[in-house]
């Protein structure tokens, strides 16, 4: 039988997958860790970890272990995959020419 944490870690992944699919978004959930594509070859990866600097809680995280959101915070999560899969990237805008 496998860790009571475990259990915490998939019922998360499985929460974010069915937002996800019923967005229309292909999402395979394999062990900790979710893929998130909209069939254009882009895709979003997701996996769940506990974050020692919150003390041990679940969070979303991205490719290295950047944290996205703790996984109570489900509609966070699909804002960012969201983000990822349409190619949003938050920057600055370029100062105005003079």
């Amino acid at each position: 039988m496998g860790n009571p944490g475990d259990d915490e870690r998939r019922e998360a992944l499985q929460r974010l997958a069915g937002v996800l699919r019923g967005q229309g978004y292909r999402v395979t959930v394999a062990g900790w860790h979710l893929t998130a594509g909209a069939g254009d070859g882009r895709v979003a990866e997701v996996w769940v970890q506990r974050r020692p600097s919150d003390a041990w809680r679940l969070w979303y995280t991205g490719p290295g272990g950047a944290p996205i959101c703790e996984v109570t915070r489900t509609m966070d999560a699909v804002v960012a995959v969201k983000g990822i899969l349409g190619g949003q990237r938050r920057t600055l805008p370029p100062p105005p020419s003079r």
